[in-house]
């Protein structure tokens, strides 16, 4: 299973940020085309085309604002260009259905896959329904399954499963976005994943992480720590980072 990390350009000072990647690389990043050009090509580069992948952030652009199916058509044209631009193998669609609808975002889909001659990553939400992911299956060999960090419940978890196996019987890869519960992970039988906690637990919850018999265990940081990561945020997600790229070379044997 491949685990993406998410917010990579986040979290940490340029020098700490340089530092980590000198003895350890992230195998496989996500980044976010909301968050700029810039630091998607940081993201890119670091890992190249094949271990990228592209998330539009079209929820994220839409946050807190009115924004108009004009505005959204602009954005949708820059990510083409950037899309075309970069040579982008692996991106996510604009899956903003529940405010445009689902033949909104199944035209930006077309058009955003005929201007790049490349298809995209289809995103499932629950209000598509089972009879949309079967239609995904049969259209695509690349899928997503969103809303698992705020919008889906434990008891949706055998729901998941199914679609999962039912992908994969015909041979369909599936991401799931935001999901990376590592205690559970291996019973949902992804071919990837992207997490971001490595970086938001530091920066907004003093958490530390380490990886420990095939999991990433979590804990408030507190006096038994070498290092006073309480004042050094930045050195607090570098650590993570490091634990977490163990993570992502573990999990690389797990199917």
């Amino acid at each position: 299973m491949r685990v993406f990390l998410a917010a990579t350009s986040q979290g940490m000072s340029s020098k700490d940020r340089e530092e980590t990647f000198k003895k350890q690389k992230p195998l496989f990043v996500l980044e976010t085309f909301f968050n700029g050009e810039k630091l998607c090509d940081r993201a890119l580069n670091l890992v190249g085309n094949n271990n990228f992948l592209l998330d539009s952030g079209a929820f994220s652009y839409m946050n807190g604002k009115e924004i108009t199916k004009q505005e959204l058509d602009v954005f949708v044209d820059k990510y083409i260009s950037y899309i075309k631009s970069r040579d982008i193998k692996y991106y996510m669609e604009m899956d903003v259905d529940v405010i445009f609808g689902i033949k909104q975002v199944e035209k930006w889909r077309h058009k955003i896959e005929i201007s790049t001659g490349k298809k995209c990553i289809p995103v499932w939400h629950l209000n598509r329904g089972i009879e949309y992911w079967k239609k995904m299956c049969n259209e695509y060999n690349y899928v997503a399954i969103g809303g698992l960090v705020t919008g889906m419940k434990k008891q949706n978890y055998p729901l998941i499963k199914k679609m999962i196996n039912y992908a994969n019987s015909k041979g369909v890869k599936v991401h799931g976005l935001g999901f990376t519960k590592t205690k559970i992970l291996r019973e949902f039988k992804f071919y990837s994943v992207d997490s971001s906690s490595w970086s938001l637990s530091a920066v907004r919850g003093n958490q530390i992480h380490h990886f420990k018999d095939g999991v990433i265990e979590q804990r408030q940081i507190d006096k038994k720590d070498k290092i006073n990561y309480k004042t050094n945020g930045s050195l607090l997600a570098s650590h993570n980072m490091k634990e977490w790229i163990k993570y992502q070379i573990y999990m690389i044997g797990v199917k």
